[in-house]
């Protein structure tokens, strides 16, 4: 199956039960990381953290912690963050810039491409030093998206492989020329799963989200299934949800868009689902003005939103000017802890644009920080119950709840999900999973 597609976000796809056992079981989150994360490509970390000769960051996905670096030579590189003399973890801290990763427990020291190149005392090792042998692992590593992306397996699709179309599709929104603006992690007491379940369909929206009746139409979204349990949906913008009565005037949601781009909102009393068409025409013609480069965009991307699932935990969220990168993290030893993270980017204008608009144009120096990097934000679920945080209001929403569907798992009362035609996402993205976690006994 290349490819399903649906306007209702429909498409028939096999039937694998969803049961509370792959949410809070200890036993299958330990097979997860052989069947699962051991086996597929996985967006560890930003490109734009590895841009010079010198830079690394480290990617946690517990137990692994993989080192990505770009070497002395420009090359892009990813190696196990683990010692080859004892194992202890080389570098400890999130991202930097170094000539050489020296181990803290002995002193065994690594260029910044893998290689082996110092061992202190090495005469006293009577068998030898076999630098090759004992270099740092590398893993398969690519650039795409603006994102890093390893894979721990060596016999696994390639990148393109396993991307299929997404590559082309996504491609036009230029992601790696946006620049990161807000880097966030919150600590949340639930499966990964449970969270990006979330993500994978709409039809929670109506009832925890109200305010997207007034930004989106989200009953009319479409849908794709493709292989390797990769998704996307598409929902149309700048219009109300036509499944529920048409409002006489533009909603104060989308004033300030409006005025951005030089648009009356009371130009459209009585015709408010014309303003999604004349948005894409305003954003074309203001595109130099602006300073932006909509030529590789269809109409409908200068006003929808696309979000892209990327099996197994990366979420891609595209707009014009705007990337969200969404990633679901196991906890290291409780099925029923996560990390979820979000990285919000921004694209760059030109030199030449005015930069008083909102959303759709803003400052240089609030797309580089004045040329420093937004350090990463971590915190609790509470902070964002409570107020103290935000990862946008939807996104809060969400969260307010993902605990309580977790517990509820944990009833006797409830053993598998059943989902309906909508959800079709959810259903399609796990039955990739039961194909890597049943790959062993199939085969």
């Amino acid at each position: 199956m290349a490819q399903a597609r649906s306007d209702r976000g429909a498409p028939t796809v096999p039937v694998t039960p969803i049961t509370a056992e792959r949410y809070i079981s200890p036993d299958y989150m330990m097979q997860e990381r052989e069947k699962l994360w051991a086996k597929v490509w996985l967006l560890a970390g930003l490109e734009q953290d590895v841009a010079e000769p010198g830079d690394y960051f480290v990617f946690d996905l517990a137990p692994e912690s993989i080192v990505v670096s770009r070497s002395d030579d420009g090359e892009l590189g990813a190696f196990y963050n683990a010692c080859q003399h004892r194992g202890a973890r080389i570098l400890l801290s999130e991202r930097g810039w170094l000539e050489q990763y020296t181990c803290p427990y002995h002193g065994w020291t690594y260029a910044n491409d893998g290689r082996l190149v110092h061992v202190p005392e090495e005469e006293s090792f009577s068998r030898g030093v076999p630098r090759d042998r004992l270099s740092l692992k590398p893993l398969r590593v690519e650039a795409w998206a603006g994102a890093v992306w390893v894979c721990m397996d060596p016999d696994a699709p390639t990148l393109d492989e396993f991307l299929g179309p997404i590559k082309a599709l996504v491609d036009p929104f230029r992601p790696e020329a946006m620049r990161l603006i807000e880097d966030q992690t919150v600590r949340l007491d639930c499966n990964w799963k449970a969270v990006y379940d979330n993500f994978g369909e709409l039809y929670h929206v109506e009832h925890i989200h109200p305010q997207h009746q007034l930004i989106f139409d989200c009953p009319t979204a479409t849908v794709d299934l493709w292989d390797f349990g990769h998704t996307r949906v598409c929902i149309d913008g700048f219009t109300v949800n036509t499944r529920l009565a048409i409002p006489d005037e533009v909603p104060p949601t989308q004033w300030a868009q409006l005025e951005a781009l030089g648009m009356n909102k009371d130009d459209y009393k009585g015709r408010v689902l014309d303003v999604r068409r004349d948005v894409q025409i305003k954003k074309r013609e203001m595109a130099a003005v602006l300073g932006y480069n909509y030529d590789r965009l269809s109409d409908d991307q200068l006003s929808d939103i696309v979000q892209y699932n990327i099996f197994p935990n990366a979420i891609l969220v595209l707009m014009p000017d705007d990337y969200m990168i969404l990633r679901a993290r196991p906890h290291a030893t409780d099925p029923n802890r996560c990390y979820w993270d979000k990285l919000s980017l921004r694209m760059e204008p030109d030199d030449n644009a005015q930069t008083t608009g909102v959303n759709i144009s803003f400052s240089r120096e609030q797309a580089q920080g004045a040329g420093a990097r937004p350090e990463r934000d971590e915190f609790p679920y509470q902070d964002i119950v409570e107020g103290r945080k935000t990862m946008t209001i939807t996104q809060d929403q969400d969260i307010s709840l993902i605990r309580d569907i977790q517990q509820g798992m944990q009833s006797r009362g409830f053993s598998q999900a059943w989902l309906n035609d909508d959800e079709s996402r959810v259903q399609h993205y796990h039955t990739w999973i039961d194909r890597y976690m049943n790959a062993e006994s199939a085969g």
